[in-house]
């Protein structure tokens, strides 16, 4: 309970007192966003919650990027896991552990894997475990979601009945003060967080093993964690229903990584022809070259491979946490 200036005791999560909370994903825009609600609403820093809904599952360099954030922002990110054999059927873990949610309901689904189609990892592990975190308080939620991008749309609230209360209220504050994706760098280059290091080779965050990878990404990922690739291509095996189920629609892991030069080699000659040589570090027969020597972390090192990303624009597709 906090006292107001009548002396009058609120409690925490209702109408008259809501809570403020912000979701992190570990990627640009709500890593940005709670920069930017730090410098432009310090009234209502004070008392956001950050939390990050943690799969178990994730890319090393996003821990590294929340470790980090807590740092710079002086404020803890609740990590929040999903765990449907509890009561809440959620933990709340210090940092990172070794919990994996993902096996679990996998289990649940005897063996489907989750695809564009059926995205239960989305709903159960994001999704749902926010809510279930959240409860029956009322939330003011504030949303990375920029002024660039008029057809995305933020979390909705759902009551059980159509008349039931919605207690999460979704606010945009980068549409609220025209924000585009060019001010979202600005704000990571001024603070001095810049991106989080995983998109030097990755056009968004996601599971080490996300079905919305790029075919190139799978072959990267395949060289630079071989032990990650090697976790997710064990997920292809026969299951129960005498199936088998793959990441990568008509594709096996397995065919991914014997082709994984062939692939990047590709993906490389495609994409140089639409960039401006002047701002590469490497030119094409260098890039082809570390790929070749297996370097291919001193190549991704240079950020180049972000600017051959980024020559088809920003990647759109993905699960949909950011905009909790």
């Amino acid at each position: 309970m906090i006292k107001n200036k009548r002396s009058e005791y609120l409690i925490k999560g209702t109408k008259e007192n809501p809570r403020h909370i912000c979701g992190i994903s570990g990627g640009k825009d709500s890593s940005a966003l709670a920069i930017h609600i730090k410098n432009t609403r310090p009234d209502i820093f004070e008392k956001l919650e950050l939390f990050f809904t943690d799969t178990g599952s994730e890319l090393p360099e996003v821990y590294e990027y929340l470790d980090k954030m807590e740092e710079y922002l002086g404020k803890k990110v609740l990590r929040i896991k999903a765990d449907i054999n509890s009561k809440h059927k959620f933990i709340v873990v210090d940092g990172e552990d070794d919990f994996n949610p993902f096996d679990e309901i996998l289990s649940k689904y005897n063996g489907y894997l989750p695809s564009p189609r059926v995205r239960w990892c989305t709903r159960i592990m994001k999704i749902e475990t926010m809510e279930a975190w959240v409860g029956s308080d009322y939330c003011i939620s504030y949303v990375g979601i920029r002024a660039d991008e008029p057809m995305r749309d933020g979390y909705k609230s759902k009551g059980k009945n159509k008349n039931d209360n919605k207690n999460i209220v979704s606010v945009f504050p980068y549409r609220e003060d025209n924000l585009s994706l060019s001010d979202i760098y600005r704000i990571l280059e001024n603070s001095e967080m810049g991106l989080p290091n995983y998109y030097k080779w990755r056009t968004r965050s996601g599971c080490y093993f996300c079905f919305y990878q790029r075919m190139v990404e799978w072959a990267i990922l395949s060289k630079l964690y071989p032990d990650w690739f090697e976790a997710a291509r064990k997920y292809e095996v026969q299951h129960s229903d005498r199936r088998d189920y793959t990441w990568v629609k008509n594709n096996s892991l397995e065919k991914i990584k014997l082709n994984a030069d062939k692939t990047i080699i590709r993906y490389l000659k495609k994409q140089y022809k639409k960039v401006n040589e002047c701002d590469l570090v490497h030119n094409l027969d260098q890039m082809i070259e570390m790929v070749q020597r297996n370097e291919i972390r001193k190549f991704i090192d240079s950020w180049d491979l972000k600017k051959l990303h980024d020559a088809d624009g920003e990647n759109k597709e993905g699960c949909t946490v950011c905009a909790i």
